[in-house]
């Protein structure tokens, strides 16, 4: 229920973010309330209702492609920012909170990034083109990371036609913010966490973070001081964003497994440094 309300909350304010600071300056950054703008603009409907369609067509593609279990992680958040962009339009048609195209540049990622930091790390998703990006990767093996730069790319290529060129600068601004901010408020200014494992099934763990997170991934020998009993310790370093979704993954594996993590500053090498992996 906790996790409800966090979720909750920061899908708010995500809206807000979205709504005040982006859709009512025409920034169409990416996403599905991207979209939604570009779309609205070109034929004149409201552009919450456009994000609450676009996220039911894109939910029901992540239950078909995907899984149901997946999509129900996404399905409070989604509905709540349609849910709210839908009211703000109605209830604030005409505010403006700054007409400082560079103000909404910076405050509205800040905004909006607080509010998906809330979402990910209590285990939801903001479904949108994350959803997409998950469906390319199942079946194309391209990484996520690559997949959503190219959906956020394609609409803006797309509002540079519809929105103007101006306007569509300003989104990649934003998207830069957005990503760096997003990093700092989940990650801890950027740090990463090292996951410990101790389980009977490793060799099932093992496959579950290779073959669905792309972690890297140690096996560490270790030898139990109770027992005797020679035991596999599991390591593997992974982004705050990831680590709920993982650790979830791995007890539902073995609700028996020892979990343990480590807060680090830095991290060098493949998969971070030289290509970061989701």
């Amino acid at each position: 229920m906790k996790k409800n309300i966090s979720i909750f909350v920061g899908s708010i304010l995500f809206a807000v973010g979205v709504y005040f600071f982006l859709l009512q300056h025409n920034i169409a950054a990416g996403g599905i309330s991207g979209i939604a703008l570009i779309l609205s603009n070109l034929f004149g409907f409201n552009v919450g209702t456009i994000n609450l369609i676009l996220n039911a067509i894109v939910l029901t593609l992540g239950a078909i492609f995907i899984s149901v279990k997946f999509v129900k992680r996404s399905i409070l958040s989604a509905a709540t920012v349609s849910i709210s962009l839908i009211l703000l339009e109605k209830i604030f048609p005409n505010t403006i909170l700054t007409d400082d195209i560079i103000l909404n540049a910076v405050f509205g990622p800040l905004i909006i990034s607080l509010g998906m930091g809330l979402i990910f790390y209590n285990g939801g998703s903001t479904g949108s083109t994350d959803v997409i990006a998950t469906i390319i990767n199942k079946y194309t093996n391209i990484p996520i990371h690559i997949s959503l730069f190219a959906t956020d790319f394609i609409v803006i290529i797309f509002s540079i036609f519809v929105i103007g060129f101006e306007k569509s600068l300003y989104a990649i601004l934003v998207i830069m913010i957005q990503d760096m901010a997003l990093n700092n408020v989940i990650q801890g200014l950027g740090r990463k966490i090292a996951i410990f494992v101790i389980s009977d099934k490793y060799e099932e763990i093992n496959e579950l973070l290779i073959n669905k997170y792309r972690r890297g991934v140690t096996l560490l020998h270790a030898e139990g001081g109770f027992t005797g009993r020679e035991k596999k310790l599991i390591l593997t370093i992974s982004t705050n964003r990831r680590y709920p979704l993982i650790r979830e993954d791995i007890l539902e594996t073995d609700d028996k497994a020892f979990i343990f993590t480590h807060t680090i500053s830095e991290v060098f090498g493949e998969g971070f440094t030289t290509k970061e992996l989701g």
